[in-house]
């Protein structure tokens, strides 16, 4: 499948070329491993004072990933720092999904059809 295009806004930022390539490469890697169906994608940059702030939020079919991640040195650092986290959370949403369904066809059952 292919991966979606990120609507990427600055606040109080100039988005660079660079920063929107290195996000639409990750962005895409992240995408295509470990969602199934992707809606958008959201990324919003802000500089308040000397803070690097970097907010993604990724709505999909079965469910939304929403990190906001910070950096003082850089905004390249505040990127990577929230698609490690993003990697992180959906990660643990594809373990839940996969444990909640092997959980229902887990349970013993009869000859006639009913649960033990």
């Amino acid at each position: 499948m292919a991966a979606v295009t990120p609507e990427i806004v600055g606040r109080n930022y100039e988005v660079t070329s660079e920063i929107r390539q290195l996000l639409e490469s990750k962005l895409g890697r992240v995408e295509d491993r470990l969602f199934d169906d992707v809606i958008t994608v959201r990324v919003v940059l802000q500089v308040e004072k000397y803070r690097n702030i970097c907010e993604i939020l990724i709505a999909g079919k079965e469910h939304d990933v929403k990190t906001v991640q910070e950096s003082d040195t850089s905004m390249t650092d505040a990127v990577n720092e929230a698609i490690d986290h993003v990697k992180r959370q959906a990660q643990k949403n594809r373990e839940k999904i996969r444990d909640h369904h092997r959980h229902e066809s887990a349970l013993p059952v009869d000859d006639e059809g009913g649960i033990r």
